[in-house]
């Protein structure tokens, strides 16, 4: 009798440490989740944060897009100078109005917005030929001006300026400075600078 005391004593041990294993495990499964609140106050945080993040991101893909647009324009003005010393003829970058022509040619719009072209007059005619085109830049961005007092940057076979010193500059629709001046100089050489837009 003794014996069978113990036996149920046992038994009843061993599932009470069972039970409390269980109810162990079920806990900590419990607590391995979020509660609606925990869930609501992290999106409430990440969308303060965000409020906050994109208008200054916003800025930073404008900033962007205003320096790579400069140095487009920048790099056509160094393709033409260099095509000049390469083929020993005049050189032109110019805007061009029919940028996807067969055969585009210059205008005498001093707005860059539409587009320009690079070409080298290798029969000295005064004209684009189909030949004679080495690179077409298309429009920029639709909320970018890009104006300057010349229509074309013309380069000797020696790599000098032909047409003198002009400034380009570079605005989108933000106002202080946020824009770009691109100076060429009397010798054809490019700067870039920040420049006020209105």
């Amino acid at each position: 009798m003794y014996q069978a005391k113990m036996r149920r004593s046992n038994m009843n041990t061993d599932t009470r440490q069972r039970t409390m294993k269980n109810n162990a495990k079920i806990r900590t499964a419990r607590n391995s989740g979020f509660t609606l609140i925990e869930l609501m106050v992290t999106l409430a945080v990440a969308a303060i944060i965000l409020s906050v993040g994109v208008p200054s991101f916003r800025a930073v893909i404008m900033d962007n897009r205003l320096v790579s647009q400069a140095n487009q324009l920048v790099t056509s003005i160094k393709i033409a100078r260099s095509a000049a010393v390469r083929y020993q003829r005049n050189a032109t970058v110019c805007a061009s109005a029919n940028f996807d022509a067969a055969v585009p040619s210059c205008s005498a719009s001093t707005d860059w917005s539409n587009g320009w072209i690079v070409w080298v007059d290798k029969d000295r005619d005064a004209a684009t030929d189909a030949n004679e085109v080495i690179s077409v830049f298309g429009p920029i961005h639709d909320a970018s001006t890009l104006t300057s007092g010349a229509s074309a940057f013309t380069y000797d076979a020696r790599g000098f300026g032909v047409t003198g010193a002009a400034d380009i500059t570079l605005c989108d629709s933000r106002t202080a400075e946020t824009g770009r001046l691109i100076r060429v100089n009397t010798v054809g050489r490019t700067n870039v600078q920040r420049q006020g837009c209105s």
